[in-house]
């Protein structure tokens, strides 16, 4: 079945080419007849896409520059890093010294790999763009607006990273930190007290008897943060929530964190190194499960 899905995948990467080569804005490039690896395949076209482009004409047809560009992003995924990366690269620095055409890029990129409807969502692909856009002196602030939040929350919640930025006032209005968290694990559980599966969540995880025993040990600390104002209706519901969490909200949490699904889970080290993100409730209990496991409690 492997051995099937990777000649359907070779046979796309040929297929496409012969396709840009009938007519479409720009003869697209044709891997040689010798690179038979879907790999290889796939980094050739990543790194030549752009070759036979001339972008002044390009940029007036934007619709099929959109789709050329989603095209070239399909291919992404079976390339190597170092491939894409360079491409990008390439890509911005053949449109470093025009704002409208770097901000064309990075809607475009915004669309195919980071916004709701993306096909491959990637903020490695998009950050580049977003960045670019972001700093670009050409872009008015308006127009780069969008892109420097993008950057902001992506540099904040990057895997490996350490996530710097959450500010939260507790019940009683106190204002505090992630900071103050020093446990060896961390959870971030952004909840919203009106919705469905965000009390499903929180029945479960408070009810989870390896979250129960790594809290006791003082190995784990839950933030249980509700994106938004300090309302009434929030103080009633979080009156009622687990004890043993640190439930807070947080005004400005939406600058610092993609919160596209609601719950939504951080699970970070005791320096705040960001382990792992947008997993549902059953994988954060999963991986509870694991971390006491390899505690020994």
């Amino acid at each position: 079945m492997k051995k099937f899905f990777l000649s359907i995948l070779v046979a796309i990467a040929t297929i496409l080419p012969v396709r840009g080569a009938s007519g479409d804005l720009f003869p697209y490039p044709v891997p040689p007849d010798d690179m038979e690896n879907l790999g290889e395949r796939c980094d050739f076209l990543v790194s030549h896409f752009w070759d036979r482009c001339n972008f002044k004409a390009a940029f007036s047809s934007m619709d099929k520059l959109n789709n050329a560009f989603g095209d070239w992003v399909s291919f992404m995924p079976y390339a190597t890093a170092d491939s894409v990366h360079i491409a990008i690269d390439r890509l911005l620095k053949s449109v470093e010294k025009s704002g409208p055409h770097t901000l064309g890029l990075a809607r475009m990129a915004e669309g195919w790999t980071y916004s709701d409807t993306a096909s491959i969502f990637s903020e490695e692909i998009y950050y580049p763009f977003a960045k670019a856009a972001a700093e670009h002196k050409k872009i008015n602030n308006a127009d780069k607006a969008r892109f420097i939040s993008h950057v902001r929350i992506i540099d904040n919640t990057r895997v490996g990273g350490r996530v710097e930025h959450l500010d939260y006032r507790t019940i009683d209005g106190e204002p505090h930190s992630l900071n103050e968290a020093r446990t060896q694990i961390v959870v971030i559980f952004f909840n919203d007290h009106d919705c469905d599966n965000c009390s499903l969540a929180r029945i479960r995880l408070s009810a989870d008897i390896n979250a129960t025993a790594l809290q006791r040990a003082g190995l784990l600390t839950i933030l249980c943060i509700e994106p938004g104002d300090m309302t009434d209706e929030w103080r009633s519901a979080a009156a009622t929530y687990n004890t043993d969490w640190v439930v807070g909200v947080s005004e400005n949490a939406d600058e610092y964190f993609a919160l596209r699904t609601s719950p939504s889970f951080y699970l970070l080290d005791s320096r705040h190194k960001l382990l792992a993100k947008n997993f549902d409730i059953d994988g954060l209990l999963a991986a509870l499960a694991s971390l006491r496991t390899n505690a020994g409690i």
